[in-house]
């Protein structure tokens, strides 16, 4: 069964990746004006990745990866069709920085405390509940202490008005988004993850009136359930204990939308460098004990 829907999977990109063309991998005829509005307003989410080694998995014909690029010291993109991947070799192959990669999400394997960082754009919605399950795991595996995934997805129906002749996409709920991604634990069981931020995408509404396009920022993070008043996860506490539907749209209120808790994208950007300035000075003192004298 696996088998058979990683072989519809890639019936459907090779359908779509024939050209490697920006209109094909977004698979909307906009393409061209969404992406002009759109790569800036995602880029502007991002934390600094100064020193980073990024993981980028789904990264298409790289609209994303010479950013990231310029910016962290080692990128690895990694895409499921070759023609993709061909064309953001031709694109950024430049850079000295980029590790090119084809291969199937599901079957990617890394070292662990490999990356400081992950970033998806639209992958998830192409796996299964139980592939999903097992990439989380396994991404909790590459990230370090305190590292963060990035995502974004298209929610609850399609958004592209690319003609079909089939469609395996998964759309999942923002919440069924929440529930997989955090109630998923390291095969040690001791790490998960947290969600630092979840918000639409404006460029989507703007231009389509459509506010399903969504994106995410998480943080790996040690597990204690005694640490939640018995739940797993944060999120799992939040949501049976803390807030209710009435209590999220108070919060909003305060923090911004998107946010239940601090004051909304900015200071979350910078508690992000702040941490991993902390975590880089423990890293050298490590190393060199009179590095933080």
């Amino acid at each position: 069964m696996a088998d058979e829907l990683r072989q519809t999977m890639t019936q459907f990109w090779e359908e779509h990746s024939r050209d490697a063309t920006v209109e094909e991998m977004m698979l909307d005829s906009s393409a061209e004006l969404l992406s002009k509005e759109e790569k800036p307003e995602i880029i502007s989410l991002l934390p600094c990745l100064d020193g980073f080694n990024v993981l980028e998995l789904g990264a298409g014909i790289g609209r994303f990866t010479g950013h990231l690029a310029k910016l962290a010291s080692q990128v690895t993109a990694v895409d499921f069709m070759q023609n993709f991947i061909d064309k953001n070799r031709e694109d950024n192959g430049h850079r000295g920085n980029i590790t090119f990669l084809q291969a199937d999400v599901t079957v990617l394997d890394f070292p662990n405390d490999s990356y400081d960082f992950i970033f998806s754009n639209w992958l998830f919605m192409y796996l299964t509940d139980v592939e999903l399950a097992a990439v989380t795991q396994k991404m909790l595996g590459w990230l370090r202490p305190g590292g963060y995934l990035f995502f974004r997805e298209s929610c609850f129906y399609q958004s592209g008005d690319s003609e079909r002749t089939f469609n395996p996409t998964v759309y999942r709920t923002p919440a069924q988004y929440n529930h997989l991604l955090t109630s998923v634990t390291s095969k040690s069981g001791d790490n998960g993850f947290d969600i630092v931020m979840s918000k639409s995408v404006q460029t989507y509404i703007k231009i389509k009136k459509n506010q399903n396009q969504v994106c995410w920022m998480l943080q790996k993070v040690p597990r204690d359930a005694d640490g939640h008043q018995g739940y797993v996860t944060f999120q799992q506490f939040l949501d049976n204990q803390q807030y209710s539907r009435r209590g999220i749209l108070r919060y909003e209120k305060i923090f911004g939308d998107g946010f239940v808790s601090t004051g909304g994208l900015e200071t979350t950007k910078v508690r992000i460098v702040h941490k991993e300035e902390v975590h880089r000075q423990k890293f050298k003192s490590r190393n060199n004990p009179s590095a933080l004298m």
